[in-house]
């Protein structure tokens, strides 16, 4: 039997824990004692209860119960200070916080176990198969005569306005058309609203900074938005019936709101949102009647983000898209609003970017591969269509029409900037990421040489070749994993990789890989040492950072500090970032920290390192990207200087070529993008 525990699968007959393609077998009593937990996931457990039912012919110190319950946490990659799995509670014990859910496993229909106890003659097991064989085939054709499975699609094209567009809403009678519109860079964002009968086309509002998403209110009356204003987004509404389009602020001060949808039988507008940069973003509930606002949904795990959501046709269920960011896992989970249980779920490992309800038993999602609907009663997923028509927002007028935006992707460039940030200038190396052409995912060049990852087709290629000699490609290394260029050493001898979660080191010499780290391990930072000969990366461990130095030769790892998130070396120390992303210079001579006046960003998609004598990161919000440089000796922050760019240009992540002292970034292209509706038959 498999039990899905969070992200983990625990296979019982094996007494082993998997997740994604790592297996670990478990200690007999740390199989047995995780076992009790699951058995009594609904309340806690004490020691003394420990004890008496899994200890009780040996008599064992309360110390070695706790190491057992110590290694699960381990192997659950669980944090004591913020629990996802296993929760302790003073004078209470141990309690299972994570989900369970029992999986039902494959069966081999021909295993002796499986057949029959009673004796039946090969006469009537010819005559069932063939009556099951005539039943299959007319629920085949009966299927396919009505169509409900069979799903063919046509599109058109709605006329608007020649822009990027993000997001959409449509009206419940399909009458009224709202979307997100930015004509030009650097300009903020407009929201029109097009009538499909007159085909008239106004402007609400023509200010927005980020408007992430919209809804009609039941009746029309009424658009929201979210928006997002200085360090802080809101939820706004716009007046239809009046002329001069009024604007009201409901609700403000939340750090981030993504989406926004509305239930038609009641006056309440939903959105999920998050009100700090540390605290999960779940569903809320305002009330435009008495202006409350309530939780709808609850995070017991650090990482867990209820990112789209949307109310179904009856408004008694509520299907919620929760994003695990550690694990990368999507969940889709359908919620009883009244009871608050649990009705139906899905996940995988494909980004999901939007959820909505297509009628009262279905649900319509879009993800990287597919435009798809799932039946909640049944399971049965059917596709509809693929997303390579670069479709990225959609909304339901009905169950068989959609209405979408189709995003037309411009040519991007790879630019190498000169430091100092004084002369941040650029040279650009044209990238065509058109739809079926080879596409370069990283780009690194060092010296004169230049490390690319290039994709084609669902396989990620490591080559190598030099800057004069572009066709004289090497390929060291292919899969169909997810792969990421960390950065290759000086020497070229190296290469760091990021190889389906692990980080990964290949010895160009003998093409060998090692791999550093585990899937399931939560790493911060990773960088070569100067020397290159080892490599420094840190770990989230039982709640704490630390910061890790491992030996390439020797193929061993040590500790070097605790406490901390981001570590770089220089000549003489050690430039060391805590949880927060605040710095410190370790003096090695010294042994000393000094506190420095600037911090890092934790965002994924942004970079730091230490270039000749200066610390260069960037940060953004979404709307700029911002590069950053501070002499490594600054204490005081005198010597600080930024440069910021639109971030739909310039995007904050970046690789350092301390050879030619330049920073490759990666500027997008132009984009248009069209409405389209989706005929579903």
């Amino acid at each position: 039997m498999l039990i899905q525990l969070g992200e983990y699968y625990l296979d019982t007959d094996e007494m082993s824990l998997r997740v994604n393609e790592q297996s670990v077998v478990l200690e007999p009593k740390v199989f047995a004692v995780l076992m009790y937990f699951i058995e009594h996931h609904e309340r806690y457990i004490s020691i003394d209860e420990l004890h008496e039912n899994l200890w009780k012919d040996r008599c064992v110190s309360d110390a070695a119960v706790r190491r057992i319950i110590s290694k699960i946490r381990v192997v659950l990659n669980d944090d004591h200070k913020n629990p996802k799995y296993l929760q302790s509670l003073s004078k209470r014990g141990y309690k299972l916080i994570s989900p369970v859910y029992k999986v039902a496993p494959l069966v081999d229909k021909n295993s002796e176990e499986n057949l029959p106890r009673n004796k039946v003659s090969k006469s009537k097991v010819f005559l069932f198969l063939i009556i099951v064989t005539t039943l299959v085939f007319s629920l085949v054709y009966l299927w396919n005569k009505n169509g409900e499975y069979k799903t063919s699609i046509t599109t058109q094209v709605i006329d608007s306005i020649i822009s990027d567009k993000k997001v959409l809403a449509v009206s419940n009678d399909g009458r009224y058309l709202a979307f997100t519109s930015k004509a030009r860079r650097g300009n903020n964002f407009q929201i029109y609203i097009k009538d499909q009968q007159t085909q008239a086309i106004k402007v609400l509002v023509d200010n927005a900074i980020l408007p992430t998403s919209l809804a009609f209110s039941g009746d029309g009356n009424y658009l929201f938005f979210s928006d997002y204003v200085g360090e802080a987004s809101s939820l706004k509404r716009v007046d239809l019936t009046s002329k001069e389009y009024e604007i009201d602020v409901l609700v403000t001060h939340f750090y981030f709101i993504a989406d926004v949808f509305i239930s038609i039988k009641d006056s309440a507008i939903y959105f999920s949102g998050s009100k700090n940069p540390d605290s999960a973003m779940i569903i809320y509930k305002f009330n435009t009647n008495n202006g409350l606002l309530e939780e709808v949904t609850s995070v017991a795990q650090k990482g867990a983000y209820d990112s789209r959501a949307d109310i179904s046709p009856d408004s008694g269920k509520l299907v919620v898209l929760r994003v695990y960011m550690d694990s990368k896992r999507n969940f889709i989970r359908v919620l009883d609003l009244k009871a608050g249980s649990v009705l139906f779920q899905y996940d995988q490992n494909e980004v999901i970017y939007d959820v909505h309800w297509l009628d009262d038993d279905h649900i319509i999602l879009l993800d990287d591969k597919k435009l798809a609907k799932i039946n909640v009663k049944t399971g049965r997923l059917d596709e509809i269509a693929t997303t390579g028509q670069g479709i990225i927002s959609l909304d339901v007028v009905s169950p068989s029409m959609l209405f979408a935006i189709k995003d037309t992707y411009g040519i991007s460039t790879i630019a190498e900037k000169k430091l100092p940030l004084s002369n941040f200038k650029d040279i650009e190396l044209i990238q065509d990421e058109q739809a079926g052409q080879r596409r370069i995912v990283d780009y690194q060049p060092l010296g004169d040489k230049v490390w690319v990852i290039e994709k084609l087709k669902g396989v990620s290629d490591l080559a190598f070749y030099k800057k004069q000699k572009p066709k004289e490609k090497v390929v060291f290394l292919s899969t169909e994993k997810s792969l990421e260029l960390i950065a290759p050493s000086l020497s070229g001898q190296y290469v760091l990789l990021k190889l389906h979660g692990r980080i990964t080191v290949l010895n160009t010499l003998n093409n060998n890989l090692t791999y550093i780290s585990k899937v399931d391990e939560m790493i911060g930072d990773v960088a070569f040492s100067e020397d290159e000969k080892s490599i420094l990366y840190t770990k989230k461990s039982n709640g704490e950072w630390l910061v890790f130095e491992y030996s390439i030769k020797e193929e061993v790892q040590s500790i070097l500090f605790e406490g901390y998130r981001f570590a770089r070396q220089f000549k003489d120390g050690y430039i060391l970032g805590d949880n927060t992303g605040k710095l410190s210079r370790f003096d090695a001579d010294l042994k000393a920290i000094t506190p420095l006046q600037i911090s890092v960003s934790k965002e994924k998609n942004t970079n730091w390192d230490v270039v000749n004598g200066k610390i260069f990161w960037s940060s953004h919000n979404l709307i700029n990207t911002t590069f950053n440089e501070i002499d490594i000796d600054d204490v005081d922050g005198s010597s600080l200087s930024s440069t910021a760019f639109d971030f739909s240009v310039i995007r904050p992540n970046f690789y350092v070529d301390k050879i030619n002292n330049t920073v490759v970034v990666k500027r997008l292209g132009s984009r248009t993008s069209e409405i389209i509706t989706i005929e579903v038959q």
